[in-house]
């Protein structure tokens, strides 16, 4: 038999393996958008599994955070004015970080993770999103923090949503 013959039966046949593969039965319940309520994971999990509330599509993540803002005050209503908003601190300054959250599902965990100079984990937290509220607010506390380029990490379920980069600088340049 020549080459070409044998990769032309080869090919032919391809289909065939598929055919004798058995079938899988059927999702018996969908779940719809609504349902699913994404708790914080340690990283981002590839695809989506739907028997893992917490995995969920990039999309619908990016969907359910929005207007992710850093800077060094925070207003009453969760809201961060445009004259509040910055990203260089002086060590031992508060970093505010606010987000609007009004499309994510109740019960849904956010989570912020910090990462130092040299991309080294200085901390996290995670906060489920109450029913009705519009916006959700973090703080680091950058006491003992060190000068260099910092960055806050936003998680939704597992996925990554958000960053946000910023520095700690000597007092005479931070504020802005």
């Amino acid at each position: 038999m020549s080459r070409n013959h044998l990769a032309w039966v080869l090919v032919a046949g391809l289909p065939l393996v598929g055919a004798c593969k058995p079938h899988e039965p059927a999702e018996t319940q969908a779940e719809s958008a609504a349902d699913v309520v994404p708790s914080a994971t340690p990283g981002e999990i590839a695809g989506v599994d739907n028997n893992n509330p917490s995995d969920i599509s990039g999309a619908k993540a990016q969907a359910m955070i929005d207007d992710v803002t850093i800077g060094h005050k925070v207003a009453a209503d969760g809201t961060m004015a445009e004259a509040d908003q910055g990203d260089d601190f002086a060590p031992g300054d508060p970093v505010y970080l606010t987000m609007k959250v009004g499309d994510a599902p109740a019960g849904s965990q956010v989570k912020v993770v910090w990462m130092g100079p040299g991309e080294a984990k200085i901390g996290e937290e995670a906060k489920p999103v109450v029913a009705g509220e519009a916006t959700m607010m973090f703080k680091g506390d950058t006491k003992g923090w060190k000068k260099g380029d910092y960055r806050a990490e936003v998680w939704i379920g597992d996925e990554k949503v958000n960053d946000q980069h910023f520095n700690l600088t000597d007092k005479s340049g931070a504020g802005r």
